[in-house]
């Protein structure tokens, strides 16, 4: 059989990033010196698993009000019927406080989706915790300060690709070096021995999963990423054993190009031994194939890690990229997040976060990992067309034994500042017809403009707190999130982890 060209060239890139990150020779000058001096050690196991849903979650359908003034405003901003998109029943309540410490703030009662029931019952077992009105900041900003452009904003706003790159990248560039993933991987690479990955991918590489020192591994949804050409073509394969073979290249390009191709062939058969040692499949049922395959693969390296198993050991910290997509409901918002008997993204993500926990729960792991979710943005909370447009600020899951849960976290907003209703966690649901969050370019029209809800929790503030239940001390912390500094001390970490 002929050989097929672009086939070989996507395969072994792909093979190679899963041995060394492409980016090891760039920047950041003062992160690599970080690097090379820190001499973390832990005498317990942790694991990030950081889940992206591309496209940007709708969190007003995600986290709905019950009661109280909240429901009132999203019964007159999101009414039911055709072409509309509120959800009026079968909500799963959450059982937070009422009032004070953890509570909404706002006086009213919330619930889940209802093809979110698994998410709900964790959360009020404790083991889940929501993070309000999340989203890309600079800094502090109110209402005023936008109108007025008195503050630097996150650049290309209600872009999906520019969004998603600050909230992996934090800050970005157009074409971000490193993620804070593999920022956190470099700096507490010291701890893990052996050659086991600290950082994982599972569907593709972002920029999330770059670090600039330590190599990650790429895989495929629950599969390594192997060569497989070589096995139905044996003119390639001896080709192929002769250019890699170790020791043998005059040139140092080719004996880079060797090292890494062996090094990644031998970690892929390290991670596949490790992901087969234990079955979690019984805990995935009916969940969405790529995201329910790439988190029980999660688990079961998880696994592996904590039972020494061959190859797969001298692991202390693990970091892991898991993505899934199709949330940017412009149309049809309601069948595609989920109603009835089709789950729906919404229903698929609950099932699989549920299955992940209790599947590390089954083997007493449960604290050992904290997985979290985060999206390119929030949406409007008015409606257009059967769906809703692309907004700013959102609410996000963290889920793990070590979560503080039953509770709704971040700082007190207001109308869009942490200044205005300091206690109030929830954004304020007003009516459309007044101007808040990011204003309508035209006042006397309620659609496009309005709902997108300036955030007031950072991105930022909401990973150092992860980056602090890691391990990672604040000089470490303040390095790869280069921007915390621009928020308030007493609030950059928000008490969701133990």
């Amino acid at each position: 059989m002929r050989p097929d060209r672009r086939k070989f060239i996507r395969q072994t890139l792909r093979a190679a990033l899963g041995g060394a990150s492409a980016f090891s020779a760039l920047g950041q000058l003062q992160l690599l010196q970080a690097a090379t001096r820190a001499n973390y050690s832990f005498g317990d196991y942790k694991a990030l698993v950081c889940v992206f849903l591309y496209g940007g979650n709708d969190g007003f359908n995600t986290i709905v009000p019950i009661s109280g003034a909240a429901r009132t405003a999203y019964d007159t901003t999101r009414p039911t019927g055709t072409g509309q998109i509120g959800i009026n029943s079968g909500l799963h309540s959450l059982s937070a406080p009422a009032s004070g410490p953890g509570s909404p703030g706002d006086g009213s009662a919330y619930g889940l989706h209802p093809n979110m029931p698994e998410l709900a019952t964790l959360f009020n077992d404790g083991h889940a915790a929501i993070v309000a009105n999340v989203g890309t900041l600079i800094g502090p900003t109110t209402q005023a300060q936008y109108i007025a452009g008195t503050k630097p904003l996150p650049p290309q706003l209600y872009s999906h690709a520019d969004q998603a790159a600050y909230w992996q990248a934090s800050p970005p560039t157009n074409q971000p070096i490193t993620g804070w993933g593999g920022r956190i991987a470099d700096l507490i690479a010291s701890a893990n021995t052996g050659s086991a990955p600290t950082l994982t991918g599972l569907n593709g590489q972002d920029a999330f999963a770059r670090g600039l020192d330590v190599n990650g591994y790429i895989m495929n949804d629950g599969s390594t990423t192997t060569l497989d050409f070589l096995l139905y073509n044996p003119e390639v394969a001896p080709i192929f054993d002769i250019l890699r073979a170790a020791g043998t290249q005059a040139h140092p390009m080719e004996r880079t190009y060797a090292n890494t191709m062996n090094h990644s062939i031998a970690t892929a058969d390290v991670v596949r031994t490790a992901r087969d040692a234990h079955d979690f499949s019984s805990f995935f049922p009916g969940a969405n194939a790529d995201l329910a395959a790439q988190l029980q693969t999660v688990a079961q390296l998880i696994w592996a890690a904590n039972n020494n198993v061959s190859g797969y050991t001298g692991l202390r910290r693990q970091v892991f990229f898991v993505t899934t997509g199709g949330y940017d409901t412009h149309s049809n918002q309601l069948a595609t997040q989920g109603t009835g008997g089709n789950p729906g993204l919404l229903g698929m993500l609950s099932k699989s976060l549920s299955g992940f926990y209790n599947a590390l729960a089954s083997v007493g792991l449960a604290s050992a990992a904290t997985v979290f979710t985060a999206s390119d943005f929030g949406r409007t909370l008015t409606p257009n067309n059967g769906g809703s447009d692309h907004g700013w600020g959102s609410h996000q899951f963290v889920v793990g034994g070590a979560v503080q849960g039953q509770k709704f976290y971040g700082n007190g907003c207001g109308f869009g500042g942490p200044s205005a209703n300091f206690g109030l966690v929830m954004p304020s649901l007003v009516n459309p017809t007044t101007n808040w969050g990011v204003p309508s370019p035209n006042l006397n029209d309620p659609g496009e403009g309005y709902g997108r809800f300036i955030p007031t929790t950072a991105v930022e503030q909401y990973a150092a707190t992860l980056a602090q239940w890691f391990g990672l001390g604040s000089s470490d912390i303040a390095l790869i999130f280069p921007n915390l500094g621009n928020f308030s001390n007493a609030s950059n970490f928000l008490g969701f982890l133990g």
